[in-house]
């Protein structure tokens, strides 16, 4: 059976310096990636300060689902990149998974139609301290959420709360509880063309949120849900999806 090919994109800005290297002193894109050590799963790595943020055409096409962590630098990726991973969703069924700050990335806006800074999206508490997190599955029966028990517990993470500027999702897995009092829908899952979107939201980067093994779960488990099914037809040549016109579009111009 063909391995899942997984990448995972992370910005790679801010865990190159303290306090952040000293949570992930080999990047945050390594600790997401140990989720994959599995021999199903064929894992590519690419950060922003590569050539094409390291999602060349070639990449892409050979990814199944996309991990993505981003934060400071949302704004600097290249738009040509943004809109090759959102066709790569729609036409070609890649998953894409936005973790927690990558709700301002732009491949993530793009698919979900929303345009938000911080601050416009929802609720968000930044301290260094964190809050105590509590993700309650309210979908235990979905691929997902295989193998998690009630909740998983989040020792420390920065709060995103409610109301959350972001279309109802089709379907919805998680609810956080902050001990601040806030909720969260911390697990959204969106269907766009023939992929797969799926928004979760724990991962601050100065906490050691991706070392935990549920985390690590249900990353794995969203990698065997989103990748798309080999046999998927995807239209090409003549028809409708082929990019020619069917009619004279002269009078557009």
């Amino acid at each position: 059976m063909r391995k899942i090919r997984v990448t995972v994109f992370c910005e790679h800005n801010q865990d190159k310096y303290e306090p952040v290297k000293s949570v992930y002193p080999d990047g945050m894109h390594t600790a997401i990636a140990e989720a994959f050590e599995d021999s199903e799963f064929e894992v590519t790595i690419a950060t922003q300060d590569m050539p094409l943020h390291g999602l060349s055409d070639e990449v892409l096409n050979n990814t199944d689902v996309l991990f993505w962590w981003s934060h400071i630098d949302n704004n600097l990726l290249d738009d040509g990149v943004a809109n090759a991973v959102c066709k790569r969703v729609v036409q070609d069924g890649m998953g894409f998974v936005a973790l927690h700050s990558a709700t301002f990335s732009k491949p993530w806006q793009r698919l979900l139609g929303i345009e938000f800074e911080a601050g416009e999206w929802g609720r968000f508490r930044t301290m260094p301290k964190g809050e105590k997190e509590r993700l309650w599955v309210i979908a235990p029966g979905h691929p997902i959420c295989q193998g998690i028990t009630d909740c998983i517990e989040i020792p420390k993470d920065e709060m995103y709360g409610e109301p959350m500027i972001i279309p109802d999702p089709d379907k919805l897995l998680f609810i956080a509880w902050w001990e601040g009092g806030d909720v969260c829908r911390s697990g959204v899952l969106y269907d766009r063309g023939r992929g797969k979107v799926f928004g979760f939201t724990p991962g601050h980067e100065t906490f050691p949120i991706y070392y935990q093994e549920e985390i690590r779960k249900v990353l794995r488990n969203a990698a065997r849900f989103m990748a798309p099914d080999p046999q998927m037809i995807i239209q090409s040549g003549e028809g409708h999806l082929s990019g020619d016109p069917r009619e004279n579009l002269t009078h557009c111009m």
